[in-house]
C-alpha cells in the first residue's frame, strides 16, 4: 500500500478545514430591516453596503437583509433611491435596522402613470404632473379649475363664471366631430363616468341649460397631485377610452406618524362681477330713441311721441338688480396618521359658493375615507379609498339659446331703463312680452342635488420578491334631482308656451296654472380589475417593470321625470304665497323615460425594460370590447411604443455636455388609441320606443342600428427632449406631437327609407389632424437663503385640420330674432374643426345700412380654436413669506359675440329695447337687420392676470397648541387685457346643432367674477 496517496488529499483536507475555520473567525453575519421613517413600510431593493468596500446586497421585498462582513467592519451605509441615506454602526452588533427618510425632491419625482408609479426620469410618454403646491388657489369648485392654465398642452376653457359650471377640457387640440371633446377622469385608479348631472329644466324660459360640471362632487383639498398623460404611450393603458387623453387624479393618503396631524382650514371669498357691459342710463336711452326713430323716417314730433310713449320715468340699472357682491365660505377638516403598516386620512369639507347673478350658488358635503392596511409581513396590504358627497345647487332663469325675450341676463341687459321694477300695488310691472329681471329671479326657482359615492377597494398579495397580484374593486353612483317652479303670476305675453310629449300638447301654460318639474338621473358604475406586477433588476444593469390584467367596466343611465301645473290655490295678488311643493299641483303627467346600460371589457399589458440607466423602452397594448358596437367591430386593439435615450450617459456625451447639464434625454413615441365616448349605448340596433302619453300607448321608430360601426381611432407621434443643467436651477422639456383621427363616429341623416328626420351612427371619411409644440420651463432665477425667486412657464402651439370629409358639417346655431336656423360654423376640408362661416362685413355706407363682401355670401373667416397659449408663474419666497403670481394668455381665435348679435342693433331702441353707449351712438340705420356677419366676429386673445396668492407661516414654539399656522390672502381674474368687446373672451356657450359641439360661442354667459379670497390653515 502507498501511504504517501492517502496521506497527501488527508493533509489537504486537514489544510481546507483549518483556513476555513480561519475565514470564519474573520467574518459575521449582519441582519436587519430597512423601512420608511413616516409610515414603516419595509423599502425593497435598498442598497446595504460594507462602508468603504464593495461588499453588499439588496433588501427584499420585505426590507430585510442579511449580509456575512468582515470581522472588522464598523459600519453599513444603507440607501435607496430617493430617499436620503444612513450610516448603521455594527461594530458591537450583528443587527442593522434602518428608517429612511424621503427626501421633498424624491417625492416629487414619483408620476402615476395608471397601473402603477414611475421616476419621472425614467418616463418615455408624455406626462405633466402638477402638484398641490403648483395648484391655483382661492375659490376652487372643482378639480380642473386647479391645473388651469398650469401645464403645457391642456387647455381648460370654462363655459361660464356660474359657480360649478361646465368647462371644455382639450389636451392637445380638438379631434371628434360629434363625439365626446372630455379627456378620461381617473380617481385613485377608478376611470369615472361622464355626467351625473342634469341640464335642461322646462321650467318656462325656452331654451336649454348646460349641464353642472360632473367633477364637482370632488373636494379639491384633498387632491394631491394631477397627472396628464398627453400621447398614446402614456395613455394606451386606458385603449379605447385615452383618444382624449387622460387627466389621473391622487388623492391624499395618510401620513403623520402614529399620533397623527388634525388640520383644520378656512376661507371666506367675496366675489363681484369683473366687467360689465355699458349699456344706456335713461336718459341717454330716450335721447338715443328719439334719434333712432327721426333716422327711421319719422319727423321731430312723431319721434317725441313715441319716445314719451316709452317713458315710464324710472332711472333703474336693471344689471343692478340681478347681480351682487357674492360671499362665500369654505371649511375643511381632516387627520392623518401612519404607523408601520397601517395608514389612514379622514377628511370632511363644506363649501357654500354663492354667485354673483341672484339666486345661484352652490353648497357642497364631503366626506372622504383613505386606508390602507399592510398584512402577514407586509406581503398583503389592503386599501380602502372612499368618497361621499351631496352636492346642492341653485340657478337662476338662464339659458343657452333663449330666443329675443331672452333669459334673464339677456332680458337685464335690454329691458327697458326707464321701467320700474315694480307698480303702484306692489306687483312687477312686466310691459306685455318684454321680461322683468327682478320678476323673473322672484317667480322662478330651480335647485338641484346630487348625491355621490365613489369607492375604490383594492387587495395586492406580494407573491415573490418581484411579482405581485392586485384586485380592484371600483363604484361609482351618482343620484340626482332637479326640482323648479314657476309662479302662475307670470304672464303669457313675455312667458308663453306649454308642454309637449310625444305628440301630445298639454296644454299648460304659466299664467293662472304655475308650473313644476321634477328630473331624476341615477347614473352608476362598477368596475374589476386583475392584474400581475412584476419588477426585477438583472445584473445591475437590466431592469424590467410589466404588468398584465383584465379590467371589466359596466355603465348605466336611468333618466325620468314628470311636471305638474294647475295650483289647488289660486295665486294672483302681489301679496299672494306660492306654495313650491311639487304635490301641490292638481294635474301631473310624465316625461318620456330613459334607460341604456353598456358594458367594456378588456385585457392589457405594459412592458417598460431599462438597460444601463441609459436606454428606456415602454410597450404598452390594451384589447377592448364594448357592448356598444355590433358584433362585426365589438373588440378593438391599440397599442403604443415609447423609447428614451438618457444622452449624458453615454462617455462622449459626458465630455461635451457634462460640464454644465445633469440631464439630457430624447424621447420618441407612436400608437393608437381608440374612442366610443358619446356613441349611444345601442347604436348597433334599430330601437322603437313605446310611451303612453294618457290616450294609450304609442310607438315611434327612433333609430336605424348600425352593426358596421368601428371604434374612433386616433394616432400620435411625438419626439420630446429634455435638459437639466449642472446646478439644477434650469429644466426644460419640448415635446412636438402629431395626432390623426379617423373613423370619426358621427349622428347623421339615415339613408331612404326612413323619416328625414332619423338619424343613425355612422364612421364619417376623413381626418381631423392636430399637431404642434409643446415647451415647459423651470428656473430657479434666485436661490439665496432668505429670498428665492422660482419661475416656471409653459407654452403649446396647435394646428388643427380637416382632411377628406365629404361634405361640410354645419354647427353653431346663433340666437336672436329673426336668425331662426342661422348658423356661424362649418367643419370643412382643409380648415381647423370650429372654422366660422359667414358674411364679411365692411361696415356701414352712408346711410347707415351694413355693406357685405363677396355678394354678402358666406365666407371662411378663422376659427374658435385657439393656436397657441401659455401660462407664466412667478414665486417669491421671502423667510416665511410666500408669493405666487400666475399669468395665462390665449391667443389665436376667434369669438363670436352672439349678445350684440341678437341685442345690441340700433333697431332695438325704436322697440323699447336698451342698448350699449357704442351701438345707441353709432352710424347704424334703425332699420339695418342684424344679419350674422364678421361685425359680432372678434378676436378673442387675452392675457389675464389669473391668480395672486401671498400666504406667512407662523414660527410656531414646541409648546405651542399648534403644530402649523399660515394665513393666506389670493385673487383671481384680477385683470384682463384683451380688445374684445364682450365681458369676457374666455367662453364656450353651447350652441350644438343636432349633436355636433360648437365652440367660440358668447350669448349671454354668466359672467367670470373677480374673486379675493382670505383664509387660514391650522395643524394640531
Amino acid at each position: 500500500m502507498n501511504l504517501s496517496k492517502l496521506v497527501r488529499p488527508t493533509l489537504v483536507g486537514l489544510l481546507a478545514c483549518v483556513f476555513t475555520l480561519f475565514a470564519q473567525a474573520q467574518t459575521k453575519t449582519v441582519t436587519g430591516k430597512v423601512t420608511d421613517s413616516k409610515d414603516g413600510s419595509p423599502l425593497a431593493g435598498a442598497s446595504v453596503l460594507v462602508k468603504g468596500s464593495t461588499t453588499g446586497t439588496q433588501t427584499g421585498a420585505d426590507g430585510t437583509f442579511k449580509l456575512s462582513v468582515p470581522s472588522s467592519a464598523r459600519t453599513l451605509t444603507i440607501s435607496f433611491s430617493g430617499y436620503s441615506s444612513a450610516d448603521v454602526n455594527i461594530s458591537s452588533s450583528n443587527t442593522a435596522n434602518a428608517s429612511l427618510t424621503a427626501t421633498a425632491d424624491a417625492l416629487a419625482d414619483v408620476v402615476v402613470i395608471g397601473y402603477g408609479t414611475r421616476k419621472s426620469k425614467d418616463v418615455t410618454g408624455s406626462v405633466s404632473r402638477v402638484t398641490e403646491k403648483d395648484f391655483n388657489k382661492g375659490q376652487i369648485a372643482s378639480p380642473e379649475q386647479l391645473l388651469q392654465g398650469r401645464t403645457a398642452g391642456v387647455l381648460v376653457t370654462p363655459s361660464t363664471g356660474e359657480p360649478g359650471a361646465a368647462a371644455t377640457i382639450n389636451i392637445r387640440g380638438t379631434g371628434s366631430i360629434s363625439g365626446a371633446q372630455e379627456p378620461l377622469y381617473v380617481i385613485d385608479g377608478v376611470p369615472l363616468i361622464q355626467g351625473g348631472t342634469l341640464g335642461t329644466n322646462n321650467s318656462g324660459v325656452e331654451g336649454g341649460t348646460s349641464a353642472k360640471n360632473p367633477l364637482i362632487f370632488l373636494n379639491p383639498t384633498d387632491i394631491e397631485s394631477i397627472t396628464v398623460l398627453k400621447d398614446a404611450s402614456a395613455a394606451a393603458i386606458y385603449g379605447s377610452r385615452g383618444a382624449n387623453g387622460v387627466i389621473l387624479i391622487t388623492t391624499k393618503q395618510g401620513k403623520g406618524g402614529k399620533r397623527g396631524v388634525l388640520s383644520y382650514g378656512a376661507s371666506t371669498t367675496i366675489a363681484k362681477i369683473a366687467r360689465r357691459y355699458d349699456l344706456m342710463n335713461a336718459q341717454d336711452f330716450l335721447l338715443a330713441a328719439k334719434k333712432a326713430n327721426i333716422d327711421g323716417g319719422a319727423d321731430p314730433i312723431a319721434a317725441a311721441a313715441a319716445v314719451a310713449s316709452i317713458d315710464k320715468g324710472a332711472n333703474t340699472d336693471w344689471q343692478d338688480e340681478i347681480f351682487r357682491t357674492a360671499i362665500s365660505q369654505n371649511h375643511n377638516l381632516s387627520w392623518s396618521m401612519s404607523n408601520k403598516g397601517t395608514t389612514a386620512r379622514l377628511s370632511g369639507s363644506y363649501d357654500n359658493q354663492q354667485g354673483i347673478v341672484k339666486n345661484t350658488g352652490l353648497k357642497r358635503l364631503t366626506g372622504r375615507a383613505n386606508l390602507s392596511q399592510k398584512l402577514f409581513n407586509d406581503k398583503v396590504k389592503l386599501e380602502a379609498n372612499v368618497t361621499m358627497s351631496r352636492t346642492e345647487n341653485s340657478y337662476a332663469p338662464l339659458s343657452n339659446n333663449a330666443g329675443y325675450q331672452g333669459s334673464l341676463l339677456g332680458a337685464a341687459l335690454q329691458f327697458n331703463p326707464t321701467n320700474p321694477v315694480y307698480n303702484a300695488d306692489g306687483s312687477f310691472y312686466q310691459p306685455g312680452d318684454q321680461r322683468n329681471p327682478t320678476q323673473m329671479l322672484a317667480y322662478f326657482t330651480d335647485n338641484d342635488y346630487i348625491n355621490r359615492f365613489l369607492g375604490n377597494f383594492s387587495a395586492s398579495y406580494q407573491i415573490t420578491k418581484d411579482l405581485s397580484y392586485k384586485v380592484v374593486l371600483g363604484l361609482d353612483n351618482s343620484k340626482s334631482q332637479r326640482t323648479s317652479f314657476a309662479d302662475p303670476r307670470l304672464g303669457t305675453g313675455a312667458y308663453g308656451g306649454t308642454v309637449n310629449i310625444f305628440g301630445k300638447d298639454y296644454g299648460n301654460q304659466i299664467q293662472g296654472n304655475g308650473r313644476t318639474t321634477r328630473q331624476n338621473l341615477e347614473t352608476k358604475s362598477q368596475l374589476v380589475e386583475h392584474y400581475l406586477t412584476y419588477d426585477k433588476t438583472f445584473n445591475d444593469k437590466h431592469a424590467i417593470n410589466a404588468i398584465a390584467g383584465y379590467s371589466y367596466q359596466s355603465f348605466q343611465n336611468r333618466y325620468n321625470g314628470s311636471f305638474g301645473w294647475g295650483v289647488k290655490t289660486p295665486v294672483v295678488g302681489p301679496k299672494d304665497v306660492f306654495v313650491k311643493d311639487f304635490a301641490a299641483f292638481n294635474n301631473y303627467a310624465n316625461f318620456v323615460p330613459n334607460f341604456d346600460r353598456n358594458e367594456l371589457q378588456s385585457v392589457f399589458g405594459r412592458l417598460n425594460y431599462t438597460y444601463n440607466d441609459k436606454y428606456f423602452l415602454t410597450v404598452t397594448v390594451r384589447s377592448d370590447g364594448s357592448s356598444k358596437f355590433g358584433s362585426n367591430n365589438r373588440y378593438a386593439t391599440f397599442p403604443a411604443f415609447a423609447f428614451k435615450w438618457r444622452v449624458l450617459e453615454e462617455a462622449w456625451a459626458q465630455k461635451v455636455f457634462g460640464g454644465f447639464l445633469s440631464d439630457l434625454s430624447f424621447r420618441a413615441n407612436y400608437g393608437k388609441l381608440g374612442s366610443q365616448d358619446n356613441l349611444g349605448s345601442y347604436a348597433a340596433l334599430n330601437l322603437q320606443q313605446t310611451f303612453d302619453v294618457g290616450a294609450g300607448p304609442v310607438t315611434r321608430f327612433i333609430q336605424q342600428g348600425n352593426p358596421n360601426l368601428k371604434w374612433e381611432e386616433v394616432a400620435t407621434t411625438g419626439i420630446g427632449v429634455d435638459f437639466t443643467t449642472k446646478d439644477k436651477r434650469l429644466s426644460v422639456t419640448v415635446d412636438y406631437y402629431n395626432n390623426n383621427r379617423k373613423n370619426m363616429l358621427f349622428f347623421a341623416p339615415t339613408p331612404g327609407g326612413f323619416a328625414p328626420t332619423a338619424n343613425w351612427w355612422i364612421n364619417l371619411d376623413g381626418k381631423v389632424i392636430n399637431k404642434g409644440w409643446e415647451a415647459s420651463v423651470n428656473y430657479r432665477a434666485i436661490q439665496g437663503k432668505k429670498f428665492s425667486w422660482d419661475i416656471n412657464y409653459n407654452m403649446t402651439t396647435v394646428s388643427n385640420n380637416i382632411e377628406g370629409l365629404p361634405t361640410p358639417i354645419n354647427t353653431g346655431s346663433v340666437s336672436g330674432q329673426g336668425l331662426t336656423g342661422a348658423f356661424a360654423q362649418t367643419l370643412t376640408n382643409g380648415s381647423p374643426i370650429f372654422t366660422w362661416s359667414m358674411p364679411v362685413f365692411n361696415g356701414f355706407d352712408g346711410n347707415g345700412n351694413a355693406r357685405y363682401g363677396n355678394g354678402a355670401s358666406n365666407q371662411l373667416v378663422g376659427s374658435a380654436l385657439p393656436t397657441f397659449f401659455a401660462g407664466l408663474t412667478n414665486n417669491f419666497s421671502y423667510g416665511r413669506w410666500n408669493l405666487s403670481v400666475f399669468l395665462n394668455a390665449i391667443t389665436g381665435f376667434k369669438v363670436y359675440n352672439n349678445t350684440a348679435n341678437a341685442l345690441f342693433l340700433k333697431g332695438s331702441l325704436r322697440n323699447a329695447r336698451n342698448v350699449t353707449n357704442a351701438i345707441g351712438n353709432g352710424p347704424e340705420n334703425p332699420f339695418n337687420p342684424g344679419s350674422v356677419s364678421t361685425r359680432f366676429l372678434e378676436k378673442g386673445d387675452f392675457i389675464r392676470l389669473a391668480n395672486v396668492n401671498l400666504s406667512y407661516a407662523f414660527n410656531l414654539r414646541k409648546s405651542s397648541l399648534f403644530k402649523s399656522l399660515s394665513v393666506f390672502a389670493s385673487g383671481q381674474n384680477l385683470a384682463l387685457i384683451t380688445g374684445y368687446s364682450g365681458i369676457d373672451p374666455e367662453v364656450n356657450v353651447d350652441k350644438n346643432i343636432n349633436g355636433i359641439p360648437s365652440r367660440g360661442f358668447d350669448y349671454t354667459q354668466y359672467p367670470r367674477p373677480r374673486i379675493i379670497t382670505v383664509g387660514l390653515n391650522v395643524g394640531f
